[in-house]
């Protein structure tokens, strides 16, 4: 259950119901198999990327159409004849097909709100085409403020599936398979050498292991997907160390886990403890990279970065 009282009780409990649906999109692509596609920037996307976000700009228009949508796909140039007919055979198998028309719902994202919608329907495509982890996530914000987030979590930690919501300054929750929503908290580990760190499995530098070595951290998680933030949030692991481009670090990538973090008792800052700033599409930061923790050991994490091999370099 969700508060009815809280002032977004209508946009988180809809993209609750969304992430839902979508993550049976994604394992329906994942069981029958799907086609892959490499974008101009040279990152993967799958068919089942185009039919999870067409399904979720679509679900979000029919209640809120005059919202503004920003969304990861936009690029319509994979969609042929092909595609299209694995789409619709997808939403017919689970009978959420209800006449969407996917080019156009696709495309539906370059009008401005100060109601904005973030969407990324695979986050961790690589895990995701691997058969390992991945996430979907859609956030919610007011003139670029983070106000609800919901992150699906297929089989989560083999646990099943997992639906992580937060709700500006109304803590996170999070419910395994369709079970009741209960709260999470971070964790109280203070001591950084016995912490427990999640990193990248795709998208790692060098630097990141580097600080790991200096900080005499022996134990980590290495996954794919905005999952590490969920692990931050929940207090499975106590930090989360990533390298960030800083032209192409976007929204629908961290706001929802910034937010779930934060609501959870979490810090997110860039690597020199400045704070995120989210701007339409864009995350910006100031650093290289961004620190996701339980707020005890963040202090400490800044410090041992200050030395790290991605600060000699600048």
């Amino acid at each position: 259950m969700i508060s009815t009282m809280t002032p977004y009780h209508e946009e988180l409990k809809l993209a609750i119901e969304i992430v839902n649906t979508a993550s049976k999109i994604t394992e329906w692509f994942r069981e029958v198999g799907f086609q892959s596609y490499q974008k101009e920037d040279d990152s993967p996307v799958t068919i089942a990327d185009y039919a999870t976000q067409i399904y979720i700009i679509n679900k979000i228009m029919e209640q809120f159409p005059g919202d503004q949508i920003i969304a990861e796909e936009d690029d319509n140039s994979f969609l042929d004849h092909k595609a299209k007919r694995s789409i619709n055979s997808c939403y017919e198998a689970l009978n959420i097909g209800e006449n969407i028309n996917i080019e156009k719902t696709l495309m539906k994202k370059d009008k401005y709100s100060k109601r904005q919608w973030t969407v990324d329907p695979i986050d961790g495509t690589k895990g995701y085409q691997k058969g390992l982890s991945y996430a979907i996530g859609i956030g919610f914000m007011i003139n670029s403020d983070p106000k609800i987030c919901t992150i699906a979590v297929p089989n989560y930690k083999k646990f099943g599936k997992a639906i992580f919501i937060a709700e500006k300054d109304n803590g996170s929750k999070f419910a395994i398979n369709n079970s009741e929503f209960k709260p999470i908290n971070v964790s109280p580990q203070s001591q950084l050498k016995q912490a427990k760190m999640c990193h990248s499995l795709h998208y790692d530098e060098p630097w990141v292991m580097d600080f790991a070595t200096r900080a005499e951290i022996a134990n980590f998680v290495q996954i794919d997907s905005m999952a590490k933030f969920c692990m931050i949030a929940d207090g499975t692991a106590d930090l989360y160390v990533k390298p960030m481009n800083k032209s192409r670090s976007f929204t629908w990538d961290f706001l929802p886990g910034i937010l779930l973090v934060q609501e959870a008792g979490g810090t997110v800052t860039d690597l020199q403890g400045n704070s995120i700033e989210l701007q339409n599409d864009k995350c910006v930061v100031s650093a290289p990279g961004l620190i996701a923790s339980n707020s005890i050991i963040h202090d400490d994490i800044i410090e041992k970065l200050k030395g790290s091999e991605i600060f000699n370099k600048n």
